[in-house]
């Protein structure tokens, strides 16, 4: 008897999934009443950081105990009342509510932080338990054959949100004049030209008349001038440039599928990308062309995954016209398929990369010789330059004749280092794990663009800026292949983790945009007056104005931006104003005091005020007021 108790006492235990899942389970509890706390107290307005030992206070910890104990025993009964042909549910449950817990517990905590510090170590501390919790996950348990729609489907409800949420809150610091001359202002008007007569004319890029391609090779942004056609207005690039640069989750779900990933891994892979802070940071800078860069470069990679030598070659030709430096990707990729394929494909790669180096060379030549392309250089490649007018060659001899300068010149800046780990680190550094070494050539674009550029020019060092798109792309991909190459077990494992710490920095850093909306939804009258305001400028008129309004007066064939640089300063007064072109209406800002001086100035010159919103903006027109 005492022995058949003791059996049937043992049957039950395991039957409650102990001790297999006993420490596990204790864990995942913990968490999840975690979780309930992080979110009462914010329902409180009670943040678990910011105010902890108010935090504490909220709750006596009988009470915490007691819960926990009810939650405890709650998911044990659940667990044994598992039917036993369910057993997928039984091996996984654990697991996936440690997964769960942990991830919410670690997003919850960096919500709206803004930190990125502080989503390192939160996500070194939840990457324990993941790690954890996704090695005790068979592989096949989870990836079972299925329809790809089990995974489609989440991914597209994921991305859709992520869409929406990235939308609402980029749009509003349109509304709230919060985008500028660079770069809102010139696309803006640069499509208003493109719409009116296919020109890409600006006024505002440079002060004078000046197409735009003669500043930048960026042709593709006629695939998107049907769509303003439709819709012309700032809103509708920024919303565009969110749709374009999550497009690229499509091509991500296929390379990682023709990868060998598939059921969770694969949903996993989607998320790095959805979730990844070089792909949604810059979205949050107004507009810019490299927007397209990456769902044209996953593309360029599938074409290559899929053996597509059409889509290859159309997608090279489409990354080529982004932009005149976007060349450097298809080189790269090129010479990295060199070494990486096997024969005949060897010299399709070999030419390919051949003429995008020829039209890298002729494009930037043409800018420098009609266009605007010394000063582009310049401004981004000064600290590898021996004197102001050296080109692309001359610049590749310094790098050549002296590669230890090139090696160390982004050392100076922080900022640098900070964006190294900020896109290495939710790929888990993946990109330098592996024993090909010729791989390293796809990170040349990363070190020029955001390390060797970054150091001249500082936006290139920053991930909330354009430069950031395309060599996010890269990277993630560059992860995806050497993480496919990996045994079964780790794959899936490091998949999972990497995924995991890509949506707590993305909770991190993302998040905090949510302050836009807010702001727009608390001010909106105001934005409105002065939206309201600004309209009553003629369409046909000239227009001088201050950078952060000239967004809004921008569809018209004359605009010119205003800002302290056109003042004359002797101390803190604005003695006289120097380069304003002699426009018809100027729009100033009245939050500003030297704009104020400025208004005073020119209704001396014979301006009068046109239109206003009392201590926002002034309108000024030129002669009598109508």
């Amino acid at each position: 008897m005492d022995s058949s108790k003791s059996s049937r006492s043992v049957s039950f235990v395991r039957q409650c999934g102990f001790p297999q899942f006993l420490f596990m389970r204790l864990m995942w509890v913990y968490f999840l009443l975690s979780d309930f706390t992080i979110f009462y107290g914010s329902a409180k307005g009670i943040s678990v950081l910011k105010k902890w030992t108010e935090f504490i206070g909220m709750f006596s910890a009988p009470v915490l105990v007691c819960i926990y104990i009810l939650l405890f025993a709650g998911a044990t009964v659940l667990f044994y009342l598992m039917p036993k042909k369910f057993r997928i549910f039984t091996e996984c449950y654990d697991p996936v509510m440690l997964l769960s817990s942990v991830i919410v517990f670690a997003c919850a905590l960096v919500f709206r932080s803004g930190d990125f510090n502080l989503s390192v170590f939160v996500g070194l501390f939840a990457l324990i338990f993941v790690v954890y919790g996704a090695s005790r996950i068979h592989p096949e348990t989870l990836n079972r054959q299925r329809s790809d729609m089990y995974v489609i489907i989440p991914v597209i409800a994921v991305t859709i949100i992520v869409l929406g949420f990235v939308t609402a809150t980029s749009v509003v610091i349109y509304k709230s004049f919060g985008t500028a001359t660079f770069d809102m202002g010139i696309f803006n008007q640069m499509f208003h030209s493109m719409r009116k007569n296919l020109s890409a004319v600006t006024t505002c890029e440079r002060g004078y008349a000046l197409s735009h391609f003669r500043v930048h090779g960026s042709y593709i942004l006629y695939l998107l001038l049907p769509v303003y056609a439709i819709f012309p207005s700032g809103e509708t690039l920024i919303v565009s440039q969110a749709v374009i640069v999550l497009s690229g989750v499509i091509p991500v779900f296929l390379i990682a599928k023709k990868r060998g990933f598939k059921g969770t891994t694969l949903f996993f892979c989607c998320m790095i990308y959805v979730f990844s802070l070089g792909i949604l940071s810059p979205c949050y800078f107004h507009f810019h062309e490299n927007a397209f860069l990456p769902p044209l470069l996953m593309w360029l990679f599938y074409a290559v995954e899929s053996k597509k030598h059409i889509l290859f070659y159309i997608m090279s030709f489409l990354v080529c016209i982004v932009k005149e430096d976007a060349t450097l990707f298809v080189i790269c990729f090129c010479l990295y398929l060199i070494f990486e394929e096997k024969g005949k494909e060897k010299r399709r790669y070999l030419i390919t990369g051949g003429i995008v180096a020829v039209y890298f060379l002729l494009m930037s030549f043409l800018l420098q010789q009609v266009g605007e392309g010394d000063m582009m250089m310049s401004s981004r490649m000064n600290t590898l330059m021996t004197s102001e007018n050296q080109g692309v060659l001359a610049v590749l001899g310094n790098i050549l004749s002296n590669p230890g300068h090139a090696l160390t010149v982004f050392v100076h800046r922080k900022e640098s280092f900070v964006m190294l780990l900020e896109m290495m680190f939710p790929l888990l550094f993946m990109p330098f794990f592996t024993k090909k070494t010729h791989r390293m050539i796809l990170l040349i674009p990363f070190f020029i663009f955001n390390l060797v550029f970054g150091a001249a020019y500082h936006y290139a060092s920053e991930i909330n800026y354009h430069y950031a798109f395309g060599t996010s792309a890269l990277l993630i991909y560059m992860a995806l292949v050497n993480i496919s190459e990996m045994e079964k077990d780790k794959k899936h494992t490091v998949i999972l983790a990497s995924g995991a710490v890509a949506v707590i920095t993305a909770f991190a850093l993302i998040s905090v945009n949510i302050s836009n909306y807010e702001n727009y939804v608390k001010f909106e009258d105001k934005y409105q007056k002065i939206e309201d305001c600004l309209e009553t400028i003629p369409s046909d008129a000239s227009v001088g104005s201050d950078p952060n309004f000239l967004p809004h007066v921008a569809e018209r064939d004359e605009v010119y931006s205003i800002d302290s640089s056109n003042f004359v300063f002797s101390g803190s007064n604005v003695v006289s104003v120097k380069d304003i072109n002699e426009t018809d209406y100027i729009v100033l800002n009245m939050t500003d005091n030297s704009q104020v001086q400025v208004s005073e100035i020119l209704k001396s010159r014979g301006y009068t005020v046109f239109a206003e919103v009392k201590d926002q903006v002034v309108i000024l027109a030129r002669g009598e007021k109508p």
